[in-house]
C-alpha cells in the first residue's frame, strides 16, 4: 500500500529530475541566443517551474493537513471540530493543487506551442501553429472555468461538515474532462511538425530521431490516460491521483524539452567547428553572424549597406526606398572585389527541419543581395 512518506520522497525525486530538464533547456536557450534572444517558449518554461515547485509544497501539507477524500455523510458528522479544521485547510489546498495541476500541464503545452512557432516561420505550418495556440487557449480556459464550476457554490469544495457530496470532494469528472483536453491539445500539437518528416529528404536516422523528438507527444498522452485509469480505479486513495501526476509532470517536461535540447549535444554549438571568413581565417562559431552563441557586437567601425530584394522570377527590388541596416564591418573583406553578398535562399521545409536538427532555431529568409554604400561610392568616383 502506498504510503505519504512513498509518495513525497518519490515526488522530490521526480520534481528534481524535471527542474535538471528545465534547467538544462533553459542553458541550451542562453548557450544558443543569449539572455536578449530568449521567447515565449522559453518565459513559460520559467512558468512551468514555478507551477510544479508551487504544487510540491502544496501536496506536502496536504499530507499534513489531511483531505475529505475518503469521508462519507455519516464518518463526518462524527469528526472533532479540530479534524474537521484540519480537513477544511486539507481540501482548500487539494482545490488549489488541481488549479496548479492545469496551469502546469498547459504552460508545458504553451512551451512546446512558442517552440514550433519559432520554427515554422514563414511556412504554411505557422498558421496550422497560431490555429492550435488558439485551441489549445480554448482547452485551457474550458479546463478552468469547469474546475470553479463543477462543485458550487465554491465553499462546498472544502466544507467538511456537512458531507458535501462526492462531486465536491472526489472530483471524478475532473479525471475524465482534464485528459480528454490535455489529449485533444496533444494530438493538436503533433500535427505541427511530423507532416515535414514524411516530405523531406533526409537520412533515414535523422528522421528518426526527429520523430521521436516532435512526436514525444505521444509519451504525454500516454502518460495522461495511465493517470486517469489509475486515479479513477483508486479514487478513495488521493496519494494515488498525488503519485501519478507528478510522473505525468517528469514525463511531459522531457518530452517538452527535448527537441530544445538536442542542440547541446552539437559539436556546432561549442564551437568545434569554425566558420570560414572572406579572408580564409576561421572565426569561433557563432562569431560570423549566426547568432547562435550570446555576445555584446561592437558598434564601431559599422557602415550602411543597401538590401536588394530579389523574387523568384529573378527581378530585383531596389532598397532605395529606404532599407538600411548597419552591420559590422568584420563581416566584410575589404580585400574582396565582390560587392555582393548573396544571403540564404526561399523558404525551405528541408531546410528547417535540418536546421532544426543542428541548432533548433529556424530562420526562413528569402534570397536577397546585400551591397556596400562605401563601395557603390567608390565606384562613382
Amino acid at each position: 500500500m502506498t504510503t505519504q512518506q512513498d509518495v513525497d520522497i518519490e515526488g522530490y525525486v521526480e520534481y528534481a529530475l524535471g527542474m535538471a530538464i528545465f534547467l538544462t533547456r533553459l542553458f541550451t536557450r542562453v548557450m544558443l541566443v543569449g539572455f536578449r534572444g530568449l521567447h515565449w517558449d522559453d518565459f513559460f518554461t520559467v512558468i512551468a517551474i514555478a507551477f510544479w515547485t508551487t504544487d510540491l509544497v502544496i501536496l506536502h501539507y496536504i499530507g499534513v493537513y489531511g483531505s475529505s477524500v475518503g469521508q462519507t455523510y455519516e464518518s463526518a458528522e462524527l469528526l472533532s471540530d479540530a479534524k474537521v479544521e484540519s480537513l477544511r485547510i486539507g481540501d482548500k489546498l487539494t482545490f488549489a493543487s488541481w488549479n496548479c495541476y492545469i496551469c502546469l500541464i498547459w504552460s508545458m503545452k504553451a512551451v512546446v506551442l512558442f517552440y514550433y512557432d519559432r520554427l515554422t516561420m514563414n511556412l504554411w505550418q505557422g498558421q496550422l501553429a497560431k490555429y492550435i495556440k488558439w485551441g489549445t487557449l480554448t482547452t485551457f480556459t474550458i479546463a478552468i472555468l469547469f474546475q470553479y464550476t463543477l462543485c458550487t457554490p465554491i465553499q462546498l469544495a472544502w466544507q467538511v461538515k456537512p458531507y458535501p457530496g462526492d462531486k465536491c470532494v472526489f472530483r471524478g469528472e475532473n479525471y475524465i474532462l482534464y485528459p480528454i483536453l490535455s489529449i485533444i491539445s496533444d494530438l493538436g500539437i503533433m500535427a505541427i511538425p511530423l507532416p515535414l518528416l514524411f516530405q523531406v529528404k533526409i537520412p533515414f536516422t535523422k528522421k528518426l530521431i526527429l520523430s521521436v523528438l516532435f512526436g514525444s507527444g505521444i509519451f504525454i498522452i500516454i502518460a495522461t490516460l495511465l493517470r486517469t485509469v489509475y486515479s479513477l480505479r483508486s479514487i478513495l486513495d488521493l496519494l494515488v491521483a498525488t503519485q501519478w501526476a507528478t510522473r505525468e509532470y517528469l514525463i511531459s517536461a522531457f518530452a517538452v524539452s527535448a527537441p530544445a535540447i538536442k542542440p547541446l549535444f552539437s559539436r556546432r554549438l561549442w564551437g568545434m567547428h569554425g566558420s570560414t571568413n572572406r579572408s580564409g581565417t576561421e572565426e569561433p562559431f557563432g562569431s560570423g553572424g549566426s547568432g547562435l552563441r550570446s555576445g555584446k557586437s561592437s558598434k564601431a567601425n559599422n557602415h550602411s549597406v543597401t538590401v536588394e530584394s530579389h523574387s523568384r522570377a529573378g527581378h530585383s527590388e531596389s532598397s532605395a526606398s529606404g532599407k538600411a541596416f548597419e552591420m559590422p564591418s568584420r563581416g566584410w573583406s575589404r580585400r574582396t572585389n565582390n560587392s555582393k553578398i548573396r544571403l540564404p535562399s526561399e523558404p525551405s521545409e528541408e531546410n528547417m527541419v535540418r536546421y532544426s536538427d543542428e541548432e533548433a532555431g529556424i530562420y526562413v529568409t528569402e534570397t536577397i543581395t546585400v551591397s556596400s554604400e562605401e563601395r557603390r561610392r567608390d565606384d562613382k568616383s
